[in-house]
């Protein structure tokens, strides 16, 4: 009869806890079947597992293996001596859907005290390898976290610079015996919510109904080029004072006038007005406003007709081109607001009479950018009772009694950190559809 392996032998007998002389590898295994990344420390390639032993009923985490061969019970006395300098601290993403692995030699490094002394005459510790029985009861503790400090964009594909939150970790625990072989762990599902303060204590987003650090794949289009409000300062031709220009108490300057349009330019989508009016004693008060919209949101202008321009100017030093505009017909009808929300709304509630913008507090979306995270809003428009929710990138036809207007909401966004000026933006459009 061919005898069993000792492996098999052993745990066919009840009760006993069997040594080995050769130890027995086992495959430890992180497996995320959450919504969510996670992160999990790459300093020292352990992912985060830490393989623990009861000891008198305790569990304690232990060496895997020496860190340094001097460490070991059988060099230490050889006088040699361990200088590695420390690791910088990594992380890894470890995306949904997605599982990593490392392997325990099935080793226990005990703590020991060696025979020699060191040069001060103080006894030394030492590590000494065991190996377990294969049928002693072990457990695997891995601690992880949504979110890590100065991790920058990562796909998730190799380590990175950064560290996990000391106090925003979760941990779970897996026991299992040696001659399992492979022991997984399993990250816990995200936590429900409804409003984003149940998430706020963990700095994630209520997003789906989960609190989540992970921003899931979006359709909301970037900001730039043909995708933006941009509008030029207003400039003057002929007699001076086409434009009453007043600075308000928030720092920004107003200019309003009205006139007659004697051109209208379209180039792309970069619409050009000229406009003017009769000044006194003689000649003609005369202005130029350019600006661009996307083409979605395009005003059909003709010459001959009157209109009031306001131009409301924010920009600073940060943000050279922080204008919103406004133009209505000679009876005072809105036929366009125009706001480029950088660091919040430019036009006020009463320049965009009979509307009023504003953002949602509920998050939508967000990405990860190198100015930090990026999160994105629904923009609310509101007319009367009625009340319009808009995604980014989304617009809709708002019927009244006389006229249709488009609202669109380019892109309300804000960025979670202050490694950019621009932190928040919430560009938007209301055109009066005129003609249909």
């Amino acid at each position: 009869m061919k005898p069993l392996p000792l492996l098999v032998l052993c745990l066919v007998l009840s009760g006993c806890q069997c040594g080995m002389d050769v130890p027995v590898p086992v495959t430890l295994r992180i497996r995320n079947e959450t919504s969510q990344a996670i992160f999990v420390d790459a300093t020292d390639d352990t992912w985060g597992l830490r393989v623990q032993r009861r000891v008198r009923g305790q569990w304690y985490s232990f060496v895997e293996a020496p860190p340094c061969e001097c460490l070991a019970c059988g060099s230490i006395c050889d006088g040699c001596a361990c200088s590695a300098p420390p690791r910088p601290s990594r992380v890894r993403k470890l995306l949904p859907s997605t599982s990593i692995e490392r392997s325990w030699e099935g080793i226990v490094q005990v703590d020991q005290t060696a025979s020699c002394r060191n040069s001060s005459g103080e006894i030394q510790g030492c590590l000494e390898a065991d190996v377990p029985p294969v049928d002693e009861t072990f457990r695997l503790e891995f601690c992880y976290a949504v979110s890590a400090l100065s991790a920058g964009p990562t796909d998730g594909s190799t380590p990175v610079p950064g560290k996990l939150p000391d106090d925003a970790q979760e941990c779970v625990r897996q026991e299992f015996t040696p001659a399992d072989g492979v022991v997984e762990v399993r990250p816990l599902p995200p936590p429900a919510c409804t409003e984003g303060t149940e998430c706020a204590s963990s700095g994630t987003l209520c997003l789906g109904g989960f609190c989540t650090a992970t921003c899931p794949a979006h359709v909301f289009p970037a900001l730039g080029g043909a995708w933006q409000v941009r509008v030029l300062e207003p400039e003057e031709q002929g007699v001076p004072g086409f434009f009453s220009v007043r600075v308000g108490a928030d720092g920004r300057r107003r200019f309003t006038g009205s006139g007659t349009l004697t051109s209208v330019r379209y180039a792309q989508e970069t619409l050009t007005l000229q406009l003017a009016r009769p000044a006194s004693p003689s000649g003609e008060h005369k202005a130029s406003l350019a600006f661009a919209l996307p083409s979605e949101a395009a005003l059909p202008l003709q010459a001959g007709e009157g209109l009031t321009v306001l131009v409301v100017d924010a920009s600073t030093d940060l943000l050279p081109e922080n204008r919103a505009l406004t133009l209505h017909d000679t009876a005072g009808n809105l036929l366009l607001a125009a706001d480029p929300g950088q660091l919040g709304a430019v036009l006020g509630t009463g320049e965009t009479a009979p509307f009023a913008v504003t953002t949602l507090p509920a998050p939508v979306g967000c990405e990860d950018t190198p100015c930090g995270k990026r999160v994105f809003f629904r923009s609310e428009v509101r007319w009367g009772t009625s009340v319009w929710s808009l995604d980014p990138g989304q617009g809709k036809d708002i019927a009244g009694a006389k006229a249709t207007w488009y609202a669109l909401n380019l892109a309300n966004s804000e960025y979670r950190s202050d490694a950019c000026p621009l932190k928040s933006v919430m560009p938007y459009v209301l055109v009066q559809r005129r003609g249909e």
